[in-house]
């Protein structure tokens, strides 16, 4: 047996090297279920084969203790036709709670290539019924309540060997916020880390071999032969308390390396933002140039001075990519300068809307610089991509009409294209700038032409880098315009001032608190609210998570006159919104940390700001009571957007009551 402990935490292995412990000896928590099976797999190519697994090979391998820290060298890989000379060797170290694996590999075989590394891999997990994960999925997280229920959904029925194993996995980055997952409960959580400044595509996966779930985190180095690669900084983390805790490690190792840029006014001030389509990809004008008086209009009655501008160009939202050409027929260039200038000068702001990556394939510009550019996959086919909006009728939503390339990030080409649009967008007078997709996934590039390696599975990376050097350029051409994009992960999401998110209110899974609680200096909005249906409820929960509104009203197609209720709700919830600046705009984010609440139907987060604190508190359908305790504060009164009542029992414990779908601010002082 090879043990490795700390006092805070233990992790065993076995003769072969095979994890049998790993415990918080804290609590005694213990994660492993017993013998977990190898630390590793591989999955390699070989002639017409693309994916096949090899193991550890039990006769070549050699534990070394050292001085805290165990070194494991594997001498090869066993696969199902024999042995392959895959070297690996793993150091192991303690850290506080964080037991630090990191692996160098080799490639030594003459034919083989080792297209995957699954590693460390705890094949065994001692799940308990209460155990969630709690993932950075999409964009802001999700926590399931029920693995063995998950993973029971997540069977392919055709495209996988789900008689092998069943598997959940979510790709970082560009798909999943955060380079971390965690196996969460009340008082033990056990967190799967990469550490990676590389920042790689990492699979995070968990999977059901047998009536075994593991855990386990997936790079992609495609080594060739003859080829090494050193993938450093993974962590697992069993740590005391809840999820809290453990995304405590990975914000202090993200504060090591993420730059929190100041934001311009425009964005500090902003409420949200009115986000209207002119014209749309099927050719709709569904407003003109000379619209954008009423359209201020109509956003400032409601609490809203921002409009994002899409579909302004001739040819209309998600069509013509990167060909922005003005709409000679709404009066040109000329028309939407004076038209944005009038809007700012009446107080409003404009974003003006550019898409990152999509490249149209019936424009001219395809024709010459896009091809050239354009993400490849292994065949040298590019990977295409179809957005098919819909009018009146049925045709365009089931066939489409249009069909879109994507540009690669490790293309400098690519970037002088978009500091041109940013030009336009400086000439224009507009107060941001916004590019669609830019903290979205790209696809692996096989295009050697790009100078990257192929595939480019650190395209994640070089995206950073071209919207760090984007948004350079964006205050070199004017320190005060105000620079976003889409879909946020930490890798790209901080070069920007602001993130247009994705937000699914009405999945039952959806957990935002998880990154805003990692990373609540994001300003970004709810999403997806286009009607007049469950405003309450959606809106509420956008201030109860700090975050600013996006009016959407029928998918950009109308103003928020459509929808009396939400905009007579907006109106008052934006006052509120005012009154309380400083702490839920302007404060910190921290969830349910500093405070507890009672009642499990009341919903509840907590904001700090400099000695103040707010508990803000949402009701369900039905009328609760609720008691909040701060601890060490002082309560000094509370503010409601419409009803509600609260009380001090004490200098630090409120009962507040809640009518149905009504939010409290409770306000303290520490």
């Amino acid at each position: 047996m090879h043990v490795l402990t700390n006092g805070k935490v233990e992790i065993s292995f076995d003769e072969q090297a095979n994890p049998v412990s790993l415990r918080n000896l804290a609590t005694g928590r213990e994660w492993c279920s017993g013998n977990c099976g190898s630390l590793w797999r591989i999955i390699f190519e070989q002639g017409i084969v693309q994916e096949a697994e090899a193991l550890p090979d039990r006769s070549r391998i050699e534990v070394e203790p050292e001085a805290g820290t165990l070194r494991i060298r594997y001498g090869g890989a066993a696969a199902e036709n024999g042995t392959l000379d895959f070297r690996v060797e793993v150091v192991i170290r303690l850290d506080g709670e964080q037991i630090c694996f990191d692996a160098r590999l080799e490639n030594r075989t003459a034919n083989a290539v080792l297209r995957e590394f699954q590693f460390p891999l705890i094949a065994g997990l001692a799940l308990r019924p209460e155990t969630a994960l709690v993932t950075g999925q999409v964009c802001d997280g999700f926590r399931y309540p029920d693995i063995p229920a998950l993973l029971d959904a997540s069977h392919t029925g055709y495209m996988a060997q789900d008689n092998k194993a069943v598997e959940f996995g979510c790709l970082y980055p560009g798909l999943t916020a955060v380079n971390c997952f965690l196996l969460a409960e009340a008082h033990d959580t056990l967190g799967f880390m990469s550490f990676d400044p590389t920042f790689q595509n990492t699979l995070h996966l968990l999977r059901r071999c047998g009536g075994a779930v593991g855990a386990v985190l997936v790079k992609y180095p495609f080594l060739r032969p003859g080829e090494s690669a050193e993938v450093a900084g993974y962590r697992l983390c069993p740590v005391s308390g809840d999820w809290h805790r453990a995304a405590d490690l990975y914000r202090a190792w993200c504060d090591g390396w993420i730059e929190i840029p100041e934001k311009p006014e425009s964005v500090r001030r902003m409420n949200g933002w009115h986000r209207l389509i002119l014209r749309h990809q099927y050719g709709r004008q569904l407003f003109h140039y000379r619209d954008l008086p009423d359209i201020l209009k109509s956003g400032l009655a409601a609490g809203i001075d921002t409009l994002f501008l899409f579909g302004w160009h001739a040819g209309g939202h998600d069509s013509c990519y990167p060909e922005y050409d003005f709409a000679e027929d709404e009066g040109g260039h000329d028309e939407l300068k004076k038209q944005i200038a009038a809007f700012q000068a009446g107080g409003g702001h404009v974003i003006l809307y550019y898409n990152g990556q999509l490249i149209d394939t019936a424009t001219r510009f395809y024709e010459t610089a896009g091809k050239r550019v354009s993400v490849k996959l292994p065949s040298g086919r590019e990977h295409m991509e179809v957005y098919p909006f819909g009018g009146d009728g049925t045709a365009l939503r089931q066939f489409g009409s249009k069909v879109f390339v994507t540009a690669c990030p490790g293309s400098g080409e690519w970037l002088e294209i978009l500091k041109g649009l940013v030009d336009k967008a400086t000439e224009l007078g507009c107060s941001g700038v916004f590019f669609d997709q830019l903290g979205y996934r790209s696809v692996p590039c096989c295009d050697p032409a790009h100078g990257h390696r192929v595939p480019f599975m650190t395209a994640g990376a070089a995206k950073a880098e071209m919207v760090k050097q984007l948004r350079a350029y964006v205050k070199s051409r004017n320190p005060e315009m105000s620079f976003g994009i889409e879909w946020f992960n930490d890798v790209t999401g901080f070069h920007a001032d602001y993130i247009h998110n994705i937000f699914d209110s009405g999945n039952p899974f959806h957990c935002p608190e998880f990154v805003r609680y990692l990373f609540p200096e994001l300003v970004t909005t709810d999403r997806c609210i286009r009607d007049d249906r469950d405003i309450e409820r959606r809106v509420n929960l956008a201030i109860r998570l700090g975050l600013r509104s996006d009016v959407e009203i029928y998918r950009c197609r109308a103003l928020i006159d459509e929808t009396p209720h939400y905009k007579e709700y907006l109106t008052r919830a934006n006052a509120f919104r005012e009154r309380n600046r400083a702490l839920i705009l302007d404060g910190r984010f921290r969830d349910t940390v500093g405070a507890s609440c009672d009642n499990p139907k009341v919903g509840f987060a907590v904001f700090e700001a400099g000695r103040r604190c707010g508990v803000i508190l949402t009701g369900g359908s039905t009328a609760e009571r609720a008691e909040v305790t701060v601890p060490g504060g002082r309560f000094t009164g509370f503010d409601r957007i419409s009803g509600g009542e609260a009380k001090a029992l004490s200098p630090s414990r409120i009962l507040a009551d809640l009518p149905p779908l009504s939010l409290i601010l409770l306000i303290f002082e520490r």
